[in-house]
């Protein structure tokens, strides 16, 4: 496939903008979950930014548009960033497809590295039905035509039950859709709430990784089997991230928070803390070429 000047550059650009969230060689960057301040954390965004500056995180997702101005003056003022944006789609004809906001959203994450990470609806098609692309495919080209002079990517978020429900349905899109600032992603929890239907890592990794732009791992001690990060489960983690950085990906890690309990200074702490082992555990390990 031959690319214009135009897509070239934009190719440039977003391959810089990887290489810079991969500069830390031993470790990928890891965010926190918005989730994480929504069951005993403070109100306010400055605080909640406070925190994750304190225990160490190096930025914050951002639900949909909600408050966008004082999240990224927050985060700036911490030398922290908006990793990413989990943003609500839907494919139904009848549905406005994506918050109206958006076009005039994209020029404050200009140069920002951020992810528009799509958790994806619809009411006439099932999980997974590829007779969805005829109406998402044109939905997604056009959020990822309007976020591509912005230097802003976008990856649907395979979640149990919705449309894009698998990592292999986000491989599916990203050959459909068919724009460099269009990718792939990875969901632990919702991986393995597949149970039986999942594929195995390997065949996973292999499918998503080279055009993955995030990824995000969780614990499963929690009221939802999502909990923070056990030292106990450390291998699974290692194993999972390790695959992935074997088969090259170097972006986001996120932290998956759903209605854990509790001070996050006390989750997000022990989640750091198991963190921090897991990355000295890649450290000791070369990349598999």
């Amino acid at each position: 496939m031959k690319w214009n000047l135009s897509t070239r550059i934009l190719l440039v650009g977003l391959i810089a903008s990887v290489a810079a969230d991969a500069a830390d060689d031993t470790g990928n960057p890891l965010f926190a979950f918005k989730n994480s301040m929504e069951s005993g954390g403070p109100a306010s965004v400055d605080e909640q930014v406070k925190i994750l500056k304190e225990i160490g995180f190096d930025g914050f997702d951002n639900r949909d548009l909600n408050d966008l101005p004082a999240a990224l003056a927050a985060l700036d003022r911490a030398g922290l960033k908006l990793y990413s944006i989990y943003f609500t789609v839907r494919i139904d004809p009848e549905e406005e497809p994506f918050n109206p906001g958006l076009e005039a959203a994209l020029p404050l994450l200009k140069n920002r590295g951020t992810v528009l990470w799509c958790n994806t609806h619809s009411k006439r098609f099932k999980p997974s039905d590829p007779a969805g692309d005829e109406f998402a495919v044109p939905i997604f080209q056009r959020i990822a035509d309007l976020a591509a002079p912005y230097g802003v990517r976008v990856a649907p978020y395979p979640h149990i039950g919705m449309w894009v429900e698998t990592p292999e349905d986000t491989a599916r899109l990203a050959d459909n859709v068919n724009r460099p600032n269009f990718g792939t992603s990875f969901n632990l929890f919702h991986w393995n709430a597949l149970g039986e239907r999942k594929l195995p890592l390997e065949d996973t990794v292999r499918l998503i990784a080279p055009r993955m732009f995030l990824m995000s791992i969780n614990g499963d001690e929690g009221p939802h089997d999502i909990g923070p990060l056990e030292e106990e489960d450390i291998d699974t983690y290692y194993g999972v991230l390790k695959a992935f950085r074997d088969a090259g990906y170097r972006g986001p890690v996120g932290l998956q928070c759903y209605l854990i309990p509790g001070d996050p200074r006390e989750h997000l702490g022990q989640s750091f803390a198991v963190w921090t082992k897991l990355k000295e555990l890649l450290a000791q390990e070369s990349p598999t070429p």
